[in-house]
């Protein structure tokens, strides 16, 4: 069933849904080709770090511990940051104050081979915690986020079914929760605890993604503004409604600059 642009197995995350429900164009050039950016989006740099030091806090200690929180905050060179305090001091609201169990940076990958199309689905988990009969699985956000249900997010929905298994051997019911923690987000949205039904869709829902790459042919862009303001090929992308200049290097560019300077 491989062809030279989709390989036999197609791979499922959360990011890879998400951006085949937002460009169709944008999946092909970043999933299926593997094209370098063109263009430069929105940094995910002080969210990485965000994410990096909340786990490092709950793996050497805890988030309500003050003098441990401080000691991290110091390691990672940001004691002074009132925006990286704000983030830990927001999460430490939301953090559950016990638990049986908790895993952070948690990876899961799970298989569906039938009804064809066969795919893997994989993703991280920033933090899973085992209490009261739940399994509690968060979702750090560092943006703002729109939607006032987990459930309706595809990312969402693929996180549940990856730890659905995880629950079902241990008896716990599931939920997704997202911690919104920028200082402009007041309430986080509505958590998602799909029961054995719900769970069957999200599968029949990504089997249908699969399938639906595997037909597709034209892979068009959505041509919508505000869509191809942040997309990475939005200067090569000929349907782009935000037109830019690469940022790749200009070959002419380099070779009249070497020319010059052998002059």
């Amino acid at each position: 069933m491989a062809d030279p642009l989709r390989p036999e197995i197609l791979t499922l995350s959360p990011s890879t849904v998400d951006t085949w429900h937002r460009c169709r164009r944008e999946f092909r050039s970043s999933q299926l080709l593997g094209i370098p950016p063109s263009d430069e989006g929105p940094s995910p740099d002080q969210g990485l770090f965000v994410h990096d030091l909340l786990r490092h806090l709950h793996r050497q200690g805890s988030c309500r511990d003050a003098g441990h929180v401080e000691d991290v905050l110091v390691a990672h060179g940001v004691a002074t940051s009132d925006v990286i305090r704000g983030y830990v001091d927001r999460h430490a609201r939301r953090c559950p104050a016990e638990a049986d169990d908790s895993r952070h940076e948690l990876e899961r990958a799970r298989f569906h081979r039938r009804p064809a199309p066969m795919f893997m689905a994989t993703g991280r988990i920033d933090a899973v915690w085992i209490r009261d009969g739940l399994l509690d699985a968060r979702d750090y956000k560092t943006g703002r986020y729109e939607s006032d249900r987990v459930a309706d997010d595809p990312r969402a929905r693929l996180q549940a079914w990856l730890l659905a298994p995880a629950a079902a051997r241990r008896g716990l019911r599931l939920r997704v929760s997202y911690e919104c923690l920028a200082a402009e987000m007041v309430d986080d949205p509505q958590p998602f605890e799909p029961d054995r039904d719900e769970l069957d869709q999200i599968e029949e829902e990504l089997r249908a993604v699969v399938e639906a790459i595997w037909r597709e042919e034209e892979f068009a862009g959505v041509a919508d503004a505000p869509v191809c303001g942040s997309c990475r090929y939005r200067s090569i992308c000929p349907e782009s409604a935000a037109p830019a200049r690469p940022v790749w290097p200009v070959l002419e560019e380099h070779l009249s600059e070497g020319l010059a300077a052998s002059q």
